[in-house]
């Protein structure tokens, strides 16, 4: 092992050792050096080199929202930092936790003038638990120290006494900011930002340790019996309650809690695909159910119908548009957040949050004297038409991007992680019942496409799964840097539905056919992934028909030694155009015609 001289560089990295981090993803540079060796040379880290900084930046959070343990992220000094901005606000929405480690110039040659001395303290400032920056060490080159008249650390010329007891002073300091900064992290489990100044020589090390640290109280997560006392009568009596469950990670619900939400009249559960919860008594594929009334005429009366006494959420962001819109346009009910972390009021109810583990809340809801509702019929009457509708309109397709997912969903091998791209990717696999309760993961924090293929191959490495990539033509041209590096596996597997640009904006309101949308809305591109699977070792192939696409998904999940590309290549015009239809058709009361 290699221990950086410089005092601050060391005690981070044994600070990191102590509270049992075990990945590092590195963004290579110079200043960042120290830390870089440091970790690198020590086994009990787990060390990655990604080149891009964006692209780091979802690469550690695939990890750690596989591992759900905080992921270190290393950069040098100047603009590397603000690239890590993306990854750091869809990790601070999406509850994943990073510890983002910038190097910096000295205090005292910040905004000097010279390269690569931006202003790099609180950058995060709005996006990010807790930021902090270490206290400049001044045992470390004190002559250049010294020579600065911007320093205000220690008087020139100090005697190597007062350097000593100035140093030891900082070194307390800065240990109590590194254990409030990991202990932030680990607590709230969102991102933590530490910036760490460093004077050269940058390349120095030891072979051994010269610092103690103090010891550190493991943290341990918030105490989910907070509202133990919690009133449960009034809710009992509601005959209507809502369900809704966002992203979630896999087997948050026990089998119990399953059981008694499914059995229960009550209860309307609606299940997102990246709630990783499943039932058959429970409504997925939201949108499908909700969207086709907004073509009825009696869709008001069909709404308040609809519409709960209570409405108990759970995990975090919902995706469909639809149930959000419903819901802040219909019904005055009390809504209730239940879990460990508080919830957005995004249904303008003025949320409650329940600070619970969601299956002792329900365990205490459940009761034995249940109010008769007829409240799942209605719901049920409605799901079971879309079934047939959906049945029939799926037959009949051309080829086209609905066409292709519904293929895509009963193709997809058990035992196999989803990570599904923004835009298209997700809303339209939100449609379809999956054919194997496969685990589906997407960036909904911030929902952004930035960073799509490098949180898959970052969570590509930390699951034992082969994972899936499910993607747009935008989103995967626009992370391209997500395949430069070293760590993808032989079974990652990526789809790209190329519609030819941003097909999702055909279908919201607004849409004018002309060249400046095309231009500058949808963005039509003609770019194909053969020559980037080639460069970057993948195998590739490329369909455009219903047999082509058939007959490519048949091998396409077979074991093999290089990952894999499947291109599929569709029209934008055709698939908004039936995308539309679809929900009209959804709407009739029968469906012979």
């Amino acid at each position: 092992m290699m221990f950086p001289k410089i005092p601050a560089a060391q005690t981070v990295i044994l600070y990191c050792k102590k509270y049992q981090i075990e990945d590092v993803v590195i963004s290579p540079g110079s200043r960042n050096a120290p830390l870089t060796i440091g970790f690198a040379s020590n086994p009990n880290f787990n060390c990655y080199s990604i080149i891009d900084e964006r692209s780091a930046g979802f690469f550690a959070l695939g990890i750690a929202q596989q591992k759900q343990k905080p992921v270190i992220l290393l950069c040098t000094s100047g603009s590397a930092l603000l690239n890590y901005y993306p990854a750091v606000s869809e990790a601070y929405y999406s509850r994943i936790p990073l510890i983002i480690l910038s190097c910096d110039r000295p205090t005292y040659k910040v905004d000097i003038g010279d390269g690569q001395t931006i202003i790099q303290s609180k950058v995060f400032e709005k996006n990010i638990s807790c930021s902090e920056s270490l206290i400049q060490d001044v045992s470390h080159n004190r002559n250049e120290i010294f020579m600065s008249n911007r320093q205000t650390l220690i008087k020139k010329g100090a005697d190597s006494k007062l350097v000593s007891k100035t140093q030891k002073k900082i070194q307390s300091k800065n240990q109590e900011i590194l254990k409030n900064i990991i202990s932030n992290c680990l607590k709230l489990s969102k991102p933590v930002h530490l910036n760490i100044p460093l004077e050269e020589p940058l390349y120095n090390f030891d072979e051994n340790s010269n610092i103690q640290i103090s010891d550190v109280n493991f943290i341990s997560r918030p105490d989910l019996n907070e509202n133990k006392k919690f009133n449960y009568t009034a809710l009992q009596n509601n005959s209507k309650i809502l369900v809704l469950i966002g992203c979630l990670n896999p087997e948050f619900l026990t089998k119990e809690t399953i059981g008694h939400l499914a059995n229960d009249g009550r209860f309307v559960v609606l299940t997102e695909t990246t709630s990783n919860v499943n039932d058959k008594s429970f409504f997925g594929n939201i949108d499908k159910l909700i969207a086709p009334i907004e073509y009825l005429d009696d869709k008001k009366k069909i709404f308040k119908g609809l519409a709960p006494d209570l409405l108990l959420t759970l995990g975090g962001m919902v995706i469909s548009k639809k149930i959000k819109k419903f819901l802040r346009n219909y019904g005055i009910f009390e809504h209730i957040h239940v879990g460990e972390y508080e919830s957005n009021d995004t249904f303008f109810k003025n949320v409650l949050h329940v600070k619970i583990n969601p299956n002792t809340f329900f365990e205490n809801l459940f009761s034995n004297n249940k109010k008769k509702s007829k409240y799942f019929d209605i719901w049920n009457k409605i799901q079971l038409h879309r079934e047939i509708g959906h049945k029939k309109f799926i037959k009949r397709l051309v080829f086209c991007d609905l066409y292709v997912y519904s293929c895509l969903v009963n193709a997809i091998p058990k035992n196999t992680q989803i990570q599904a791209a923004n835009s298209s990717s997700i809303r339209y696999l939100q449609l379809f019942k999956m054919k194997h309760n496969n685990t589906m993961y997407c960036n909904r924090g911030t929902s952004g496409i930035d960073g799509c293929t490098s949180t898959s191959v970052g969570s590509s490495n930390a699951c034992s799964d082969p994972v899936l990539l499910i993607t747009g033509d935008l989103s995967f041209f626009y992370d391209i840097n997500g395949l430069w590096n070293n760590y993808i596996k032989s079974d990652f597997r990526i789809i790209i539905i190329n519609n030819g640009g941003g097909g999702i904006f055909r279908i919201l309101p607004g849409f004018k056919n002309n060249q400046m949308f095309s231009q500058y809305i949808e963005t039509k591109q003609v770019q194909g992934a053969k020559q980037l699977a080639k460069h970057f070792g993948f195998s590739y192939q490329n369909k455009k028909t219903k047999f082509g696409l058939k007959l490519a998904l048949r091998s396409f999940f077979k074991k093999s030694n290089k990952p894999k590309i499947l291109e599929i290549s569709t029209s934008s015009e055709t698939s908004s155009s039936i995308l539309k239809s679809y929900f009209k058709f959804l709407s009739k009361p029968d469906f012979e015609r």
